[in-house]
């Protein structure tokens, strides 16, 4: 099944609230990131007032995150190495950093891991429909990526393991074989890098609102589908609809979400070039029991049933005691992590 609804909630019209003080609580790899920080710009979008800084390619949102934005910033970082004490594009992969949030950098994979379903659960195996259910904390993708998984016959803690077996892709519990020995969690050094995070699950029903909007609903005033939790503790998830929204120019970009299929949008966002194939995205579509959003390979932003087999991109937080020791965060200069 897939559902596009349109209908746009009202506007908050307000300016964001910024975080100027460039204390301790970020932690040694937020202040680094912050002390970058250095605003030049105010940007108007859809009502609400962001301070950006254009030299750094930087900017906050409303609830003080700071992230890249734009079509090529340099927020390229080295993780998930054999050899941290030669970090290189052969020793390692490269990383993008989407922001820092809570004093942690927050990270996506440079690549997507390949095609799987976000969850193909059918009736008979606990969904309410045939199409999948959209609860992560007990979702198909979750057990893949993330540890404590490793009894389940199909799909578990692969991954984050860096092992191979069988995936579920696919609807009615259908799997296809996958193979992590390469792209996996290479080893316990990394492993140990990954912090727990507490990662909102509350979703929404309408593709056609803004970033400032969809931030909210994923937080604090979205919903979720009868006896769904809202919340979930652990160390691999997916991006956010806003991480990807807030990732665009908003001063060139002044689409919605749904929109975000405009050229405009699409080649100042460096997030796309990540997600080149429909790509998965943490948010529940509150309305569905069975669908979630994702970014289409179009651009826009959407919500599909989540048996569907769609690219799945890695995200997570690194832990605020770890800090940068070289790198200029270029493509050819990623970020290097002291270890």
């Amino acid at each position: 099944m897939s559902a596009e609804n349109t209908s746009i909630s009202a506007t908050v019209r307000c300016e964001a609230s910024m975080k100027t003080i460039k204390g301790t609580s970020y932690g040694t790899t937020g202040k680094y990131f912050y002390n970058k920080y250095t605003p030049n710009a105010k940007v108007i979008n859809n009502g609400i007032t962001y301070n950006y800084d254009t030299t750094n390619s930087l900017m906050q949102d409303i609830g003080g995150n700071l992230r890249y934005y734009g079509a090529s910033p340099n927020n390229y970082i080295y993780f998930n190495c054999s050899d941290y004490s030669n970090q290189s594009s052969t020793t390692c992969e490269t990383w993008r950093i989407i922001g820092v949030f809570d004093g942690k950098l927050k990270l996506i994979r440079g690549s997507q891991i390949g095609s799987y379903s976000w969850d193909n659960k059918n009736t008979s195996t606990g969904a309410e429909s045939a199409f999948g259910k959209n609860d992560w904390t007990d979702a198909r993708l979750m057990k893949l990526l993330n540890p404590g998984y490793e009894s389940e016959t199909t799909g578990g803690s692969l991954y984050y393991n860096s092992k191979s077996g069988n995936c579920y892709a696919g609807q009615n519990n259908a799997t296809t074989t996958c193979d992590f020995t390469s792209a996996g969690i290479k080893n316990d050094t990394t492993r140990n890098m990954i912090s727990d995070n507490t990662y909102s699950l509350l979703g929404w029903d309408s593709n056609s609102v803004y970033s400032n909007q969809m931030y909210e609903y994923e937080r604090s005033t979205g919903s979720v589908y009868t006896g769904r939790l809202t919340s979930w503790t652990g160390k691999i998830a997916l991006a956010y609809p806003s991480d990807y929204g807030y990732a665009t120019d908003l001063s060139k970009c002044t689409q919605n979400l749904y929109n975000y299929n405009d050229s405009t949008c699409t080649s100042n966002n460096w997030m796309k070039s990540i997600m080149t194939s429909n790509n998965w995205l943490l948010t529940p579509n509150s309305g569905y029991s069975d669908a979630s959003w994702l970014v289409a390979k179009t651009g826009r932003e959407a919500h599909y049933g989540v048996c569907y087999q769609y690219g799945v991109t890695p995200v997570l937080y690194l832990g605020s005691e770890l800090s940068i020791k070289a790198g200029t965060g270029s493509s050819s200069a990623p970020y290097q992590i002291s270890v």
